[in-house]
């Protein structure tokens, strides 16, 4: 897509219909997509092949969850969505390669924000599971997932009704949230909250005690 909005404008100024200096800003804009497109894809190729670069550290969730959270409350204060956090056990240590999970925690909440109205809400929580893991959820007031998206809104490329991870961008975020959470040795779901809304959650695992 952005290739061929690019041909369009290029087109556009050789034959004179346009100047450079109208369609300067907006082939930015699209080489910058252009660029996350390559990048995604190069990440989701490392994933398929196992090559994924893993550089493990123990870490606090609280200070994890924290740390990403802030990095959108100017996005929902914009849009008028509260955006809350609830950490059961803030001290709890999980190991992981913190880089790699702040991305599945930006896709997500990313794709929360997105899918939420004016006035709605997106709530951040962690709670420990008896299995010595962590589950992290992020759940919104959007329109849900329809009936069928459940289990294909993690597959790269992936358009339905809800278009819950294309209406920007190629459908590219939540198949590589899935296969980093993998990576970890985790698992990743998506499913409709009985109040309305979307519910993504995945799982870590607590660093050894």
């Amino acid at each position: 897509t952005p290739l061929t909005a690019m041909q369009a404008m290029l087109e556009a100024i050789e034959d004179g219909v346009s100047t450079p200096e109208e369609y300067l800003p907006e082939i930015s804009g699209q080489v910058q997509r252009l660029s996350q497109l390559v990048d995604n894809l190069f990440e989701l190729a490392t994933i398929d092949a196992a090559a994924l670069s893993l550089e493990y550290d123990d870490v606090r969730v609280g200070e994890l969850i924290s740390s990403c959270v802030h990095g959108f409350e100017g996005q929902a204060r914009a849009g008028g969505i509260e955006l809350t956090t609830e950490v059961s056990d803030p001290e709890a240590v999980i190991r992981c390669a913190p880089d790699k999970i702040e991305r599945v925690m930006m896709n997500l909440l990313t794709n929360a924000l997105r899918h939420t109205p004016s006035d709605g809400a997106v709530a951040v929580s962690a709670t420990g599971t008896g299995d010595q893991g962590i589950l992290v959820r992020i759940s919104d007031s959007g329109s849900g997932l329809a009936d069928d998206e459940a289990d294909q809104v993690f597959d790269r490329f992936f358009r339905g009704d809800s278009a819950r991870d294309s209406s920007r961008g190629a459908g590219l975020g939540l198949a590589i949230a899935k296969g980093l959470v993998e990576a970890h040795g985790g698992e990743i779901r998506a499913e409709n909250r009985p109040e309305g809304g979307a519910s993504f959650s995945f799982t870590l695992p607590r660093a050894a005690a």
